[in-house]
């Protein structure tokens, strides 16, 4: 089946002229001649891309970019500029619309049905990329202050950096509790606490992406912040499964579940890994052991364990506990390639 392109024009022989020129390279068109009509035929369509004018009577098409991508349903599809103004500054004003190209008039009808084809490609590689969802693993701590963020940052780092090296992001969802900027030398940010400001329904793969920050090794993170705001929503179940569906579109249940031991009383009154396991009736993964001067040094100096000492029997017990969760992993979705770790209450 044909893609179809929505042309915006309010000049109709313009839209007819490069709509025919389309058609020839196998696409099947669309034509809207005011902003309104637009977004309406761009809500029927569900186009796979969209030509969009600039200088149109009534709405333009900055204000018609603007609302296409505040609607979570139309806010995907890629928008091409196509329009006499080639300022500098009518380009910027372009892309903080939200526009994915600008191109000035006249262009050749064959490099815009080029650039047209090469947006089409590059999404169709995203969609591809999104359809291989990530393998989300839960860290979820059963006591409060026994070390699941330390453990949630050192793992996520463990499995982004070599000789692992898989694309990683950690989502810390512990809004007005959020540690994980601090332990890595980030400094303050808000993104989980600016995702809070919107409704389940607002949220968007791209509004996600720009809130993630990115770590020197590559792990890529949505922070919680540290204090709760006054003007932040409460925090619930809709708002989680709505980002979480962005950071991996959530197809399942568990498929695998470790157990964590994160030793942190004194030897005298430490239970022992057997009686921990006959107390759950289940297999520990991995035993962590206590190292409280290696800690406090992480603290000062703001980089987590396996970084700031990787020889340490701490973060080499972490290092292997990263890659038995790949090895679930791979087993669970034959190697993707990418992992999402949450830590936080998942009510």
């Amino acid at each position: 089946m044909a893609e179809k392109i929505l042309i915006v024009d309010d000049e109709p022989d313009v839209a007819r002229l490069i709509g025919l020129v389309l058609e020839r390279n196998g696409l099947e068109v669309v034509t809207a001649t005011s902003g309104p009509e637009a977004i309406a035929k761009a809500a029927e369509v569900l186009p796979a891309l969209i030509l969009l004018d600039i200088m149109m009577p009534g709405m333009d098409g900055y204000e018609v970019c603007r609302q296409l991508r505040a609607d979570p349903q139309l806010s995907h599809i890629p928008i091409i500029f196509l329009t006499a103004k080639n300022e500098v500054a009518d380009r910027i004003a372009g892309f903080e619309a939200g526009a994915d190209e600008y191109v000035s008039k006249p262009v050749h009808l064959g490099e815009l049905t080029a650039r047209v084809n090469g947006l089409l490609n590059r999404t169709a590689a995203l969609r591809a990329a999104l359809a291989r969802s990530a393998h989300v693993v839960g860290i979820l701590g059963v006591k409060g202050g026994l070390g699941t963020t330390t453990l949630a940052v050192n793992l996520a780092v463990s499995c982004a950096s070599p000789p692992h090296a898989v694309n990683t992001i950690l989502a810390e969802m512990l809004p007005g509790m959020g540690l994980a900027s601090f332990m890595l030398g980030m400094g303050h940010t808000e993104g989980l606490g600016m995702l809070l400001r919107s409704s389940p329904g607002e949220i968007s793969a791209r509004l996600v992406e720009n809130w993630l920050a990115t770590h020197s090794t590559g792990l890529r993170l949505l922070f919680a912040p540290w204090l709760h705001q006054g003007t932040t929503p409460a925090w619930t179940p809709a708002l989680a499964e709505a980002i979480l569906h962005h950071l991996r579109r959530i197809g399942g249940g568990a498929n695998h579940i470790d157990l964590v031991m994160i030793n942190r009383a004194p030897s005298s009154q430490t239970m022992t890994v057997r009686m921990v396991q006959e107390a759950v009736n289940r297999s520990l993964t991995q035993v962590i052991s206590p190292a409280p001067e290696a800690m406090f040094l992480t603290a000062q100096h703001r980089l987590p364990l396996v970084i700031s000492d990787p020889q340490n029997m701490v973060s080499t017990q972490y290092q292997e506990l990263a890659q038995k969760v790949l090895v679930h992993a791979a087993q669970a979705r034959r190697a993707t390639g990418s992992l999402q770790l949450v830590t936080g209450p998942l009510f």
